[in-house]
């Protein structure tokens, strides 16, 4: 399995660099494959697991960050495509890339992927039928997601339309438990305000354990609290008996995203 670690800050911000190992080592040690100075000698290990991808802090007594969160020291956690790692000075995107690319088309993919996860109408042609430069076509999907598809926070994708927030999962399995932590905590930071119309869009969502549904519960009366509301909607037809089960059917839901923009809830 190949993956590609995207610097995010700095003077190579958008270098895609990639990963076709099976354990990647970050740090100052000189068998670290990526080595900076003033890291912890070998900082943090990226593995490769069954198809999966796993971060693991190595103790170094430096701290290792994902999407902002400081790892236990030696502990293990799966990552995502869009997940953000920070060890020292550096940052990098986690991304992968199913398909091959080089050269140019390969840096204005991982530019295109600081911003927005890649949909399928993320690409665009300028008037006179040219591909756009990486840097036009990054600043295009900008504007897009801060206009109307939100952006990307982690493993959500966070967005405003007509007064409502809209938080769509960019995961499509909610099932490990570590992955049902981070993404409650992602919404209660981000939801953390008072008198919010929240509209969870379960659009890519195809698997959802019974601890995530409850996750969800957890958070319809967190956001009371707030005298906020909560409703759901393009919720796949295999989640709606698990959603039953565990009586979050108080909440509205809404076929598709127009009919739950338009209503009152």
């Amino acid at each position: 399995m190949k993956f590609y670690l995207i610097v995010a800050k700095g003077s190579k911000q958008g270098l895609p660099i990639p990963v076709n190992v099976d354990l990647f080592l970050i740090g100052s040690d000189p068998m670290c494959q990526l080595r900076k100075d003033r890291l912890g000698g070998k900082h943090c290990a990226l593995m490769v697991r069954d198809e999966k991808v796993f971060i693991r802090d190595m103790d170094s007594g430096q701290s290792t960050l994902v999407n902002g969160s400081v790892m236990p020291p030696s502990e293990e956690w799966p990552l995502h495509a869009g997940d953000r790692i920070a060890v020292g000075s550096l940052e990098f995107l986690v991304q992968l890339q199913e398909h091959a690319l080089s050269g140019k088309d390969l840096e204005e993919w991982a530019l295109r992927c600081l911003d927005t996860r890649h949909e399928d109408d993320a690409e665009e042609e300028d008037q006179t039928g040219k591909r756009k430069t990486a840097a036009s076509a990054a600043a295009s999907i900008i504007n897009k997601l801060n206009v109307m598809r939100g952006l990307v926070k982690g493993r959500l994708r966070v967005g405003i339309e007509r007064g409502i927030t809209v938080v769509r999962f960019n995961d499509d399995a909610l099932v490990e438990e570590a992955d049902i932590s981070l993404v409650k905590k992602e919404l209660c930071e981000t939801l953390n305000k008072p008198n919010m119309r929240v509209l969870i869009d379960l659009k890519n969502v195809s698997k959802m354990s019974t601890s995530a549904v409850r996750m969800l519960a957890d958070i319809h009366r967190w956001l009371q609290q707030y005298g906020s509301t909560m409703a759901f909607c393009r919720i796949q037809s295999e989640l709606a008996p698990a959603l039953d089960i565990m009586h979050v059917e108080s909440v509205p839901i809404f076929a598709d995203r127009d009919s739950a923009l338009s209503k009152k809830w």
